[in-house]
């Protein structure tokens, strides 16, 4: 589904957070974006209807913590009625997991710990076919820095593994995509939510890496990645 004139969503949990690589590709189409601050209490005043895309950032809070943050379920909800309309949806980290409750299957804290750092990430067969990811090598390096995870829900197709977690990125129908790793996070964005990040490390006592260590490898790997959230956003742009 697409509207007369683009226009972007961007659902955000953290005010640190931002489309970071993937903003090239929509400033390029000069399509505006807004962004929701869904735990400030913001809601929409017009139809989701008015927007031809719909992305939804990280955040540290749990998808299955709606009782905790009434918020969430104003998302479920607006979640629920773009898919049925057809609209593109891209959600990343928490907001794959969201997306995962959204359409049936079970979000839940993973066994294998906290995923931390600059991550190897394969491809699937069914990614070589999928319209974002078609063009990615079999393997990237990429940021991540989660700790829940998801099943695959119902009638959708799994696209992507690490060796942690083996669910990373799924498909549903012709709209819909939920990748739990961080395609928009250079050292740039990685800075702005450095103390968010920071303190994830403490809270899951990860010690074989640092904040500054993942800054330092971010100006390494980041390169590599951008062309890869160029593709993947101007391929779901134009969707």
């Amino acid at each position: 589904m697409t509207t007369a004139q683009p226009s972007l969503l961007v659902i955000r949990h953290e005010e640190c957070s931002s489309l970071g690589l993937l903003k090239t590709a929509v400033k390029d189409r000069s399509i505006p974006i807004r962004y929701l601050d869904t735990p400030k209490g913001e809601v929409l005043s017009e139809a989701i209807a008015n927007y031809s895309h719909i992305v939804v950032l990280g955040g540290v809070i749990s998808a299955y913590e709606d009782e905790t943050y009434p918020f969430l379920q104003y998302e479920f909800e607006l979640l629920e009625s773009a898919i049925a309309q057809k609209i593109p949806i891209l959600g990343i980290c928490l907001g794959s997991q969201i997306l995962a409750k959204v359409l049936g299957a079970k979000v839940y804290r993973g066994e294998s710990g906290r995923e931390a750092g600059w991550c190897e990430i394969q491809l699937l067969e069914t990614a070589k076919t999928d319209p974002l990811f078609k063009d990615f090598p079999p393997q990237f390096r990429v940021f991540q820095s989660h700790q829940d995870t998801f099943d695959i829900p119902p009638n959708c197709d799994r696209l992507a593994q690490s060796s942690k977690y083996p669910n990373q990125a799924f498909r549903y129908q012709d709209h819909v995509w939920a990748i739990q790793f961080h395609l928009e996070i250079d050292e740039n964005v990685l800075s702005d939510c450095s103390t968010v990040i920071a303190q994830e490390l403490v809270d899951s006592q990860i010690q074989d890496t640092t904040i500054e260590q993942m800054l330092r490898e971010a100006e390494q790997y980041s390169p590599a990645v951008k062309p890869l959230a160029d593709s993947l956003m101007e391929h779901f742009l134009a969707i």
